[in-house]
């Protein structure tokens, strides 16, 4: 069976072609053997030839010409110079200018000829291989760059609704939620027990949607860099106790305990005091709602050494199972069994947080032992490192 040729030898003695084409006819690949420059150059342009072989004393065109062309018109074919022993000293300097892969010195040796055939055919595989992976690549990332474009234009399509939306829901929010305060304080008639039931759930419903409606404003703001932030450099220590003297009824009515441990020498930090407050309250009301006995403690850590402060809400309810970890700080999620959550939450609690630590320049991070009771920790610089609000 005929092999398709690979490689391509070109010499103006009939006896040394003769020699090539008996020398590899066992060799996998086919080989084309020539005396004539013009037979030579048909054969480059059907293809596939992975290897030129070319004596330099050729009667037309010296060889390091030749393959001077070979390189201009097909430049990934590798190029090999047959030349004489008193040839080398003229044809030093040109093989750089036809950037000659390899030169084979006459009377060559069968085993170097065949050896260096065979590397420059690999050599040939491996660029194309090479070009095809990273043609692969290239292509690949490209269409990764257009996925990543048209999902940062759909999220901000999303935010941008979804903003828009909850702007647009407060008003008629805010009428209900009067309109059913009124009829409930009965100042437009009076109201049956039955009726004041069912308007009571009403009540708690918008009071719930209002709360989703703030924390999806609070939340996208924050995504979209629209949130500003006052930073003043203060002690938190204070903060905490304003946050746990208005969460102490709360608590108590559960018959919970609710304090603190603060470290007298916590160092000041910047930070936002509404926006902390905001952190600590949801941390707190959150320990406090999934703790059935016991009680919830806040205490604060100096790490000045290592530029941080630590606060820690440690409760004692039923901890949280590692597994559920990932979900924790993720929007919409609540990682308790439906029949065990309270109603109120909105499921963004936990997401805004985070964001808020992280424009910070904190990071947040949680423990737990199912049983024994979970620990949310955020971490807040002492010199101001904040992140750059994301576009």
């Amino acid at each position: 069976m005929n092999k398709e040729a690979q490689v391509l030898f070109i010499d103006d003695e009939e006896s040394i072609i003769d020699g090539i084409q008996r020398l590899f006819v066992k060799e996998p690949y086919g080989v084309a053997a020539t005396t004539d420059i013009g037979d030579a150059r048909k054969t480059l342009e059907r293809g596939n030839i992975k290897a030129v072989i070319c004596d330099h004393r050729m009667p037309v065109i010296l060889g390091v010409k030749f393959l001077e062309e070979v390189k201009a018109n097909h430049p990934d074919i590798v190029r090999i110079l047959f030349t004489g022993y008193t040839d080398f000293p003229m044809v030093e300097a040109a093989i750089n200018q036809g950037e000659i892969y390899r030169f084979i010195s006459k009377p060559w040796k069968t085993t170097e000829l065949l050896a260096t055939v065979r590397q420059a055919i690999e050599h040939y595989d491996l660029v194309e291989e090479n070009r095809a992976l990273f043609g692969e690549a290239k292509r690949r990332r490209e269409e990764l760059e257009i996925s990543n474009k048209k999902l940062i234009d759909m999220y901000k399509l999303q935010r941008d609704f979804t903003s828009t939306v909850s702007h647009e829901l407060r008003t008629p929010l805010a009428s209900i939620k009067t309109a059913v305060d009124l009829v409930c304080k009965r100042m437009v008639g009076e109201i049956n027990r039955e009726q004041e039931e069912v308007l009571g759930r009403a009540q708690k419903s918008v009071e719930h949607l209002q709360r989703l409606v703030t924390d999806i404003l609070d939340l996208t703001k924050i995504e979209s860099g629209k949130m500003q932030l006052d930073f003043k450099i203060q002690n938190i220590n204070k903060v905490i106790e304003e946050v746990i003297y208005t969460q102490q009824d709360v608590a108590k009515s559960r018959g919970l305990y609710l304090k603190a441990e603060l470290d007298k020498d916590l160092s000041p930090a910047p930070f936002d005091q509404g926006r902390i407050i905001q952190v600590l309250n949801n941390l707190v009301s959150n320990a406090i709602k999934f703790t059935e006995h016991g009680g919830v403690t806040v205490k604060t850590e100096d790490h000045s050494a290592n530029n941080h402060i630590i606060i820690n809400v440690t409760d004692t309810g039923k901890g949280i199972a590692e597994s559920d970890f990932p979900k924790l700080f993720q929007k919409f999620q609540q990682i308790e069994s439906p029949e065990k959550v309270e109603k109120g939450g909105t499921g963004l609690g936990l997401a805004i947080c985070k964001e808020i630590v992280l424009r910070h320049g904190g990071k947040i991070a949680v423990e737990s032992t199912v049983g024994k009771g979970t620990t949310f920790s955020f971490v807040l610089p002492i010199e101001e490192r904040r992140l750059p609000f994301r576009t």
